[in-house]
């Protein structure tokens, strides 16, 4: 693409901003566009292949085409209420909308693989992508990050680095190391190709309900402007009359977009809700835009109603982590407000799963406690089933560590290392070595 005010061209690594300082989005011949071609394809991701980027090969795992819930809560609140569960995407999250857009048109820049700076759910996303297209993966986490998240990182096989205490400074490092060991980068915050994916849940919205509001919850900025760039591309191919208001929702302690909205003074302190913990979000300016043009808000909630909130969710059903969970207590706080009224139609965006996060995540994976144990045995040397039982010192069956055993290769965690006699020595794979490395 060329840049609309130097000229300068980009291919390989779209950035949000020219080297001139301008704007930069990928555009295309909407006036090519027949919506028609839509309803003759599965859903998902690439049913919309002409507003996507050209790739020479796709790398999917069938994301996209999440369902769209009728709200219980629509009967008490009186608003026409539906929630976009992006849970049921292939590795959880919305970020896999990202990703599979961002591997396929990076595939031929990648022949050292691929890089990504995330709190969680993109970097488990592109691991999983990554793996599929038989690249490797490098993800830049902070020091604080989900379990559930990370180990599904190192179940995906991807590399795992450290760094910081929020995505803001892992942005910055993964930039280094991207430039040093020729990695294709696929922060949204330095390359905006994955937001093209993104942008197609509002293409699935328009298809199905064409809503009025849609509320998101907000940390880079990055999915929100991306769904705002999906119902502008509807108005330009002339199938959209008009944009749905978009609601951007913040935690009291992490909120320099609401603050900006709402014209008052950004806090900027650690939160639970790690998915929203960006202090200073490279997309501040396109999504204040996009809420602004869409005549939209902002809305801060505390970190007690998103516990609420995700009491609310799991009485529609859904197990949402708690970054999700903020769209809930911002829908009660917009019906009090009249921001939205009866016969409005309003979207939620659940935009990870519960299981990703806490307590939720080891228990899905069932890592911890004995087996935990066990693999910190291994780390050391090669054992057989009685060392392992001797060296645990504690009240314990011998015939339970074989079960633990089994598990720990059943989930591929550790394998037979050798056999002296009757004995069979274990020890730790490479993905068992990570998960140790990165647990402790």
């Amino acid at each position: 693409m060329k840049c609309p005010v130097c000229g300068r061209e980009y291919e390989e690594i779209i950035p949000p901003f020219c080297i001139c300082g301008a704007e930069l989005e990928l555009t295309y011949d909407y006036s090519s566009i027949d919506v028609k071609k839509w309803k003759r394809r599965i859903p998902g991701v690439w049913r919309y292949k002409e507003l996507l980027p050209p790739v020479k090969k796709i790398i999917s795992l069938r994301e996209g085409g999440t369902p769209l819930l009728k709200a219980r809560i629509s009967e008490k609140l009186g608003v026409d209420v539906y929630i976009k569960d992006e849970t049921r995407n292939p590795t959880g999250s919305f970020r896999d909308r990202l990703a599979t857009v961002a591997v396929s048109y990076g595939l031929p820049y990648a022949s050292n693989g691929f890089i990504i700076a995330s709190d969680g759910n993109a970097a488990a996303s592109v691991a999983a992508y990554s793996a599929r297209a038989e690249k490797e993966a490098f993800v830049i986490v902070p020091r604080k990050v989900d379990k559930g998240k990370l180990i599904q990182m190192i179940a995906f096989g991807a590399k795992i680095i450290r760094y910081g205490e929020s995505v803001d400074d892992a942005i910055e490092y993964a930039r280094e190391i991207a430039k040093l060991n020729g990695l294709y980068n696929v922060t949204p915050e330095d390359n905006i190709i994955g937001l093209e994916g993104q942008k197609t849940i509002a293409y699935e919205l328009w298809e199905e309900i064409n809503p009025t509001h849609v509320i998101v919850p907000t940390g880079s900025g990055s999915y929100l402007y991306s769904i705002y760039k999906g119902f502008k591309e509807l108005l330009e191919i002339g199938v959209l009359k008009e944009m749905p208001k978009l609601v951007a929702v913040q935690v009291d302690k992490c909120n320099p977009i609401a603050a900006e909205i709402l014209g008052m003074e950004k806090e900027c302190r650690e939160i639970k809700a790690l998915g929203l913990y960006v202090r200073n979000p490279v997309m501040k300016s396109r999504a204040v835009k996009a809420i602004k043009e869409t005549r939209g808000t902002a809305i801060i909630v505390s970190e007690e109603e998103i516990d609420a909130g995700e009491k609310l969710l799991a009485n529609e059903g859904i197990f949402a982590e708690l970054s999700s969970a903020v769209v809930m207590p911002a829908l009660l706080k917009l019906v009090e407000s009249e921001f939205v009224e009866k016969g409005d139609k309003v979207v939620l965006v659940v935009t990870g799963s519960g299981l990703k996060t806490g307590e939720g995540g080891r228990e899905k994976f069932s890592i911890g406690g004995t087996k935990l144990e066990i693999l910190k045995i291994l780390k050391d040397r090669e054992m057989y089933a009685y060392e392992i039982w001797k060296a645990l010192g504690k009240p314990l069956k011998y015939q339970a560590v074989h079960q633990h055993i089994r598990e720990l290769q059943d989930l591929g965690l550790i394998e037979e290392a050798y056999r002296r006699g009757k004995r069979i020595y274990y020890k730790l794979t490479e993905k068992g070595a990570r998960l140790v490395e990165n647990l402790e």
